[in-house]
């Protein structure tokens, strides 16, 4: 990039190596303007969006009535998970099945945060085992590909594990811990790349992969966008967007 025709954002950190960003006549970039026109006038929600939110939570008890789980919550022992849970049994009188996947990355404070939880909350936690061989060799298949997300071998883990769960048990409710508070602004489109497309994780894993994946839970983007969410209704739920959640509160 020619020096001269470097530009940053007058409000934030965001720069022109985003190739796609747009600056208005204030030198203000388009991620900063998307913030104050989409995010900024639905959080702290209002009124009328808690009501919402609120028959959102009768729907799950209806639903969920004579089983033994009205929805299901992936726990990390982060702390968005973490307090998502707490708020699910202690405020909105919920039945989760609470999930945890073990990629082989746990930290013990995780997992110490993952046993408080369970514990005081008298829940089951049910645990899935990624096969570590597998999941090095995905891991080292993206490192060696050198693109930018990284992540992709853990959170297609996830992903794959949670929509398994909400199958098998038949839960229509799933219910994410992402939120505005602290995930507002999105990374641009041009760094980033959707982990569930199969055809890109195939490629890579047939160029850089060693070993065949026997076991890993892969999950299609068809999968659990398309035929789980409009042919067996599964709905997922982001109920820290409808509190005011402040992570360092």
């Amino acid at each position: 990039m020619e020096k001269q025709n470097y530009q940053i954002c007058n409000s934030c950190v965001m720069d022109n190596s985003d190739p796609n960003i747009i600056f208005d006549a204030y030198g203000v970039c388009d991620h900063c303007s998307d913030f104050y026109k989409y995010i900024k006038p639905k959080w702290p929600p209002d009124e009328t969006q808690r009501k919402n939110f609120e028959r959102t939570i009768k729907k799950i008890k209806q639903d969920g009535e004579g089983n033994e789980f009205d929805c299901i919550l992936g726990l990390s022992g982060g702390s968005d998970s973490s307090y998502l849970l707490h708020l699910a049994v202690k405020e909105f009188n919920l039945r989760p099945l609470v999930f945890h996947v073990d990629g082989g990355w746990n930290t013990e404070l995780a997992v110490h945060n993952i046993n408080v939880l369970i514990n005081k909350l008298g829940l089951d936690l049910y645990t899935e085992v990624v096969n570590w061989e597998e999941m090095r060799d995905f891991q080292l298949a993206m490192f060696k590909s050198g693109l930018p997300n990284i992540d992709i071998p853990q959170d297609l883990a996830f992903i794959g594990v949670l929509y398994h769960y909400a199958k098998k048990n038949k839960i229509k409710f799933i219910l994410n811990g992402g939120n505005f508070s602290t995930e507002c602004v999105q990374y641009p489109m041009k760094w980033l790349y959707y982990g569930t497309d199969m055809r890109h994780n195939k490629d890579i894993i047939k160029k850089f992969g060693t070993i065949a994946m026997k076991t890993y839970p892969f999950t299609s983007i068809l999968y659990h966008k398309v035929y789980l969410r409009y042919f067996k209704g599964v709905k997922m739920v982001k109920p820290l967007n409808y509190v005011n959640y402040i992570k360092p509160k």
